[in-house]
């Protein structure tokens, strides 16, 4: 993953930051090379979090070769401690399919969702415990 300041931003605002949230395009929609921004800054770990120290520090959505065309990258940790349950993201593209992920491991890591889609741009994301 290329350092997220490399990457152009798209703004997203997200009206109440913390646990069980979601943040939305504040105009168009964040196409491939592009890294989320939301409220103004593209380190999200104070707004997407979750429970037990879960959060998300960055976002980006690029090409893919293969079968899949677009792969979100989501730099991110799951909740600490046995027990205490993981973070849900949901993308949602342009033409309303959602994409899914669930972290369970505390320690910081880059995750992938690859997918196919005629309207790839990430207009949403959604968070919850």
């Amino acid at each position: 993953m290329k350092d997220l300041a490399s990457y152009p931003t798209t703004e997203f605002t997200c009206a109440k930051p913390g646990d069980n949230s979601q943040a939305q395009a504040k105009g168009a929609a964040m196409e491939a090379e592009a890294a989320m921004a939301i409220n103004g800054n593209a380190d999200l770990s104070k707004v997407v979090t979750g429970n037990s120290g879960a959060c998300v520090y960055g976002v980006t959505l690029v090409r893919s070769p293969g079968i899949y065309a677009y792969r979100l990258q989501i730099d991110a940790q799951g909740p600490r401690g046995i027990g205490s349950g993981s973070l849900h993201l949901v993308f949602e593209d342009e033409t309303g399919d959602r994409y899914k992920l669930f972290l369970f491991s505390s320690g910081r890591s880059v995750h992938t969702v690859s997918y196919n889609s005629k309207k790839p741009g990430i207009r949403k994301l959604e968070w919850h415990n």
